[in-house]
Order: C-alpha cells, then structure tokens, then sequence
C-alpha cells in the first residue's frame, strides 16, 4: 500500500512557524528516573514520563491514542490533548511501548529511546485505494455512509458481557449574571434579607471531576429491564468547595416545598405560564435520604446506572441528533480522503462537512467489507450550533459539542473500546417569576402566601463524559442474572487530584486543569 505524501505546499512558513511554537511549548515535559539509592546499591528504581501524541506534520494532538507496554499486557490511553504519563518501577530503559492510533502508523520505541524528548510523532497512514483495489466504478462517498446504519444490527451484536470500564465526568458551571430584583413576599422564609442571602450563597463558578473503575455487566434480553448492572471497584471525586453552599440551599429550599398541609401545594408563575410543584411524587423519602448519603460519602447505584444508560445510548448511534450526519446525509458534503488497514482489516477514511442544514464536521473510519463505523472524530462546523431558542425573555443554545468513539473487533461483532462526549450551552433568563402557595378548594384552588421577584439570570456551562473499555469477557445470563449490585456506591472525596489513587490502575490521562485544580 502506498502512501500519500504531503504535497510541498504544505510545507509553508506558517507550519515552520506552528513547530517552534510547539517546541517550545512542550519543552518542559521531562523524563527521568526516580531511583530508591543513588549508588550500585540501588533496590528499586521508578520510570516517569510525561508526555504528548502529535500529529507529525499538523502538529496537532491525538487524543485517546492507545499505549501499550509490549509483554506486559497492559497499557495506557492519551487524554484529549494528547497527554499521557507513565509512573512505574515494573518498567525498564529496555521495555517497548506501541503508540496506536487509527488511520496513523504504529510506531514501537523503548523506554531509553524516550530519553531525549516525552514528544512523540506518528505518520499519517492514508492511502489511495485505487491503487491498492479495483472498484467497477467511482466510490461514493456518502452512500458507504449511509451503509452504517444499514448495517447497525448485523455489526454492533449485543451480549452478555462483563466489561471492566473507566469513566469519567467533568462539569463545568460558570454564572455570568444572577439578579433577583424584589418585588414582595408574604413567605415568612423568603423576605427581601433572605433573598438576598440567596443570591450571594449561590456559586458564580463551580468544578466537578468524577473518576469511577469498576465492573459492568450487560444484558440482551428484550424483556430485561435492567440492561446494566454496576459492581465498583473505585469512585473518586473532586468537587468545588462552593458546591457546599448549593447542597445547603437545595435542602433549605426541600424543607420549604415539603412543610404543607395535606390540601397544600406550590406552583411556580412566570407571566401566563405555570406549573405545579409535586415535591412528594418529584422526590420521595427514599430518594432524599439518598441525597444525605451523598454528604456521608455514598449514594445509590441506581442513580449511576441511569446516567450509564444515557452515555451507552449514545455509543449506541441512538440519539439521531448527536449522528445526524448518519441519519441525515443529504445535510452533508462527504469526501474520500483515502484507505488504511486497522487490525488486519481494510478501512476506507471519509471526511465530512456541513451543507445549510448540516451542523458537523469531522472524519468517519468505515470498513470495507463490513461497513462497520470503527472511529469517528467530530464536533459542530465553525459557525453552527444545536438548539436555539429565544422567546419570552429565555434564551438558550447548545453551542459545543464534541465527540469521539473507537470500536475493535471482538467476538464477530465490534465492540466498544472508548467513547468521548462534551456539550456545552448557553442560558438567558429574563423574566418576573412568583412563587405561590395554595390550597385545594372545590371551584378555585386559595392563595395563601406568595413571593414575587424580577429574575435576571445568564450561565455557561459544559458538561463531558469517556468512557474506556479495559477488558471484556463474554458471560452467561445466570452470571448476570446472579450478580447482585450493592445499593449504594462508596465515594472517595479529594481536595486535589492524586496520582497515587489511581496507581497500579488503567486510566486515561488526566488534563492539565484537573491536575492543577484544588479546593481553596
């Protein structure tokens, strides 16, 4: 198979410009040795490296590349910049690692070859198919595409399966305007001072990393409504001191909603719009007493397995709007950029851009015989978004998104190996917003007591999940019918991220602003 050589005018000073920058900017990942004894008498010795996966030419990262140590049977997996670390006394100078990613050539360098830079380069491994093939006529791009999903069924085969999973989950909250402009209240709780308070108490920028290693095991069956079961080995979290503040209004304002009368309840009004609080049937006793466990350091594992089930939709090419360019592919220009060869199979690399009614771009990995989607790399065009809405003084637009998914081939179907999903939105309120008791009659319902406010509210907020598959092995239904999830999850609360937590442990690279946050 050849490869596709950069033309020469590529080669200009703005890419001459992008490498001294990136140089100079990764000049400071170090590699070294932590050794127990300076002298011969040496015991024990640890291998550290920090580093980065670059594209050779873009200079740009790789994120979720795989890192495996040759003979060891285990490895690693970059971060979404490309970072990665390795913090080890089972390694040595000799030991081989395999920097793996799709559509790019493996390349294998042993530990003392890292000696003078943790920067790593791979090479593009596109090639022409024409070349390598014979095709009775032009490749259509956008019609291999739309192979994906005619072939969903036959290529993504569900099983009984016991995966041993990495996830994690960031939320990022930052409120640019909170304005309770006061109008009157006869709630003895809620007067001007108090509402006031409320809006002082109420975090402007909050943090959340959550980091879970555990076991989870998958059912088929059609009349099983529970799909997955959770068994974690460790749940780490670090979260914004401020997020204190909000546990406290949230169980101030619970204890308000739920201190009525039997023929008592409360409706929230803005302008013609109302709706009625059912806190009973919203959040029964069960579910608040899970709320305090949280505080203890533990919460139930019903509440994880429901927001597995939202990321797994999404691996799943469910969710059409997350993979419009799937199941819409009119919306879209599809180019053929070339072939590659990914786990003894032939894999055609296809770009796509938006039309008018398009919102993605990015680049599909299909298989040539199989038409199986094995990666895929995407996010909103320049200039496009997701929902929009501004109507009655509420404003709100989904503005980011990303999301990348790898899948290998296991047991004649393929499976997932990891996924990626980052969204992020935009939120305006402006808008007069009551606050009302009532009591049941028979014709109409009683005011009894009632706070009005001119609420003036702006947030930007951005939420990411990974997920990555360590280790799979098949299972019978009596496996999964016999496992029994505990109730509730423990969870470990840090101040600042930990390598230590994490050692002797799979998982992905932390960021540079997890690792540098901390709870002040």
């Amino acid at each position: 198979m050849k490869l596709m050589i950069p033309s020469a005018k590529n080669l200009n000073p703005e890419c001459f410009k992008k490498s001294i920058l990136f140089f100079l900017a990764f000049s400071s990942y170090t590699y070294s040795y932590a050794q127990s004894k300076p002298d011969s008498t040496k015991t024990s010795s640890k291998i550290e490296i920090n580093g980065v996966l670059l594209d050779s030419v873009k200079k740009t990262a790789l994120p979720y590349a795989n890192i495996l140590f040759l003979h060891k049977n285990t490895g690693i997996i970059t971060n979404e910049k490309g970072q990665f670390s390795i913090k080890s006394t089972k390694l040595n100078e000799n030991d081989t690692l395999s920097f793996q990613y799709i559509g790019y050539k493996t390349k294998k360098l042993t530990i003392r070859q890292l000696d003078s830079s943790a920067v790593v380069f791979l090479n593009e491994d596109i090639n022409n198919l024409n070349e390598v093939f014979v095709f009775s006529g032009d490749i259509d791009a956008e019609s291999v595409v739309e192979k994906v999903l005619e072939n969903k069924e036959k290529n993504y085969k569900t099983r009984y399966v016991k995966n041993q999973t990495f996830i994690r989950n960031r939320s990022i909250s930052d409120i640019d305007k909170i304005k309770f402009n006061f109008k009157k209240s006869t709630i003895p709780e809620l007067t001007e001072e108090k509402i006031k308070m409320i809006e002082k108490k109420i975090p402007k920028h909050s943090v959340s990393f959550t980091d879970f290693l555990g076991n989870l095991y998958f059912s088929t069956s059609k009349v099983d409504s529970l799909k997955i079961k959770v068994d974690p080995v460790k749940q780490v979290s670090l979260k914004d001191k401020n997020l204190a503040d909000t546990d406290q209004l949230e169980s101030f304002f619970e204890k308000l909603m739920t201190d009525v009368d039997k023929n008592e309840y409360w409706k929230i009004k803005s302008g013609i719009l109302g709706s009625k609080i059912e806190m009973e049937s919203d959040l029964d006793k069960s579910e608040r007493d899970s709320l305090k466990r949280i505080n203890e350091g533990k919460y139930k594992t019903k509440y994880f397995r429901n927001s597995l089930r939202y990321l797994f939709r999404y691996s799943s090419f469910e969710d059409k709007d997350d993979w419009d360019f799937l199941y819409h592919t009119n919306r879209y220009e599809y180019t053929l950029v070339g072939g590659t060869e990914v786990n003894g199979e032939d894999v055609y690399i296809i770009d796509f851009v938006p039309k008018k009614s398009g919102k993605f771009e990015g680049r599909v990995f299909i298989t040539l015989k199989t038409f199986a989607l094995i990666r895929a790399d995407y996010k909103y065009a320049t200039g496009k978004t997701g929902t929009s809405i501004n109507l009655f003084g509420v404003g709100f637009e989904n503005n980011i998104f990303s999301g990348s998914i790898s899948f290998e081939k296991k047991f004649d179907s393929y499976q997932l190996k990891y996924c990626s999903k980052k969204q992020g939105s935009k939120i305006n309120i402006n808008r007069n917003l009551s606050l009302i008791k009532k009591r049941k009659r028979f014709l109409l319902d009683k005011k009894i007591n009632e706070v009005k406010v001119k609420f003036i509210f702006s947030v930007s907020e951005e939420y990411s999940s990974e997920i990555l598959v360590l280790d799979q092995k098949p299972i019978s239904k009596k496996q999964f019918d016999d496992f029994k999830e505990k109730e509730y999850i423990k969870m470990i609360y840090v101040d600042q991220f930990d390598d230590h937590l994490w050692e002797g442990y799979s998982i992905i690279e932390p960021t540079k602003q997890m690792r540098a946050y901390k709870k002040q």
